[in-house]
């Protein structure tokens, strides 16, 4: 458990740096969707799925479930196209995404996403 632990946390620090590299281009792409009425990511996190059901209280705390909570929406918006969409394929893992690890090993993860089209709000898991 332990050594899992420093696992993700190493992860998330690489998490860091690719987020801090796509964090220019990502907000150029958000601006331009938002200017055009197109597809702008709002929030998503990848998490456990435990973590989603106990809610935000959760994400303020600092326990176990807590690290397993990433945020990714820089992330998304840097994989908008300049279409305004989004393409996730299903047989690629998200913690091969630039921008997202495994924030909890051997458990099963989802992704949680708000975003706005056409200036309506959606949210999808």
């Amino acid at each position: 458990m332990e050594r899992t632990t420093t696992k993700v946390r190493e992860a998330r620090k690489a998490v860091a740096k690719a987020q801090q590299l796509l964090k220019n281009v990502a907000n150029r792409k958000r601006n331009k969707q938002q200017e055009t009425g197109g597809l702008v990511i709002t929030n998503a996190i990848y998490e456990n799925r435990k973590a989603l059901k106990k809610g935000d209280e959760l994400r303020e705390a600092n326990d176990e479930l807590a690290l397993q909570v990433l945020d990714v929406t820089l992330s998304l918006n840097f994989l908008v196209n300049d279409l305004g969409q989004l393409k996730l394929h299903g047989g690629v893992k998200k913690s091969g995404i630039m921008g997202f690890c495994n924030p909890c090993p051997r458990k099963p993860k989802q992704l949680h996403v708000k975003y706005t089209y056409r200036d309506d709000r959606y949210e999808i898991t």
